[in-house]
């Protein structure tokens, strides 16, 4: 079973549509969210890829959805690490309010050089990122 991060979020009134319902492609920002706190909690910070020249770009994304967030619900953000590549990373995404499932999916991110060319995740990164594998 892999280690999961968990984090808190809020929904705020600009996350929904008119009638309070948090909007569909919210919920790939919400992915984001928690897929950048784990790395920044692990060191892994933008500041950090950009002096080594290297960067992560999406190359995939999906979300399937089983209930509705509200403004201002309380959400539980789960992110793991589904698969760890050469150059690739795959996250496990599960949002929840309280115990119901809202949204679950995936998001593969590519490590890129500076010229936006695919290269391997240094040991270290790989390293880290293994243990929520």
């Amino acid at each position: 079973m892999p280690r999961v991060f968990r984090m808190r979020h809020r929904v705020r009134l600009s996350e929904t549509d008119a009638l309070g319902v948090v909007y569909y492609g919210q919920y790939l920002t919400y992915f984001d969210l928690s897929r950048l706190e784990l790395l920044r909690r692990m060191g892994i910070t933008l500041s950090l890829l950009t002096r080594r020249g290297l960067g992560f770009v999406a190359a995939e994304a999906s979300c399937r959805y089983h209930s509705s967030g509200r403004f201002d619900e309380l959400l539980t953000l789960d992110v793991s690490v589904a698969k760890l590549g050469v150059s690739s990373v795959t996250y496990s995404h599960k949002i929840r309010r309280g115990r119901v499932l809202v949204a679950e999916g995936r998001v593969t991110d590519v490590m890129v050089d500076a010229r936006r060319e695919p290269v391997e995740i240094p040991a270290e990164f790989r390293k880290k990122l293994s243990t929520f594998a």
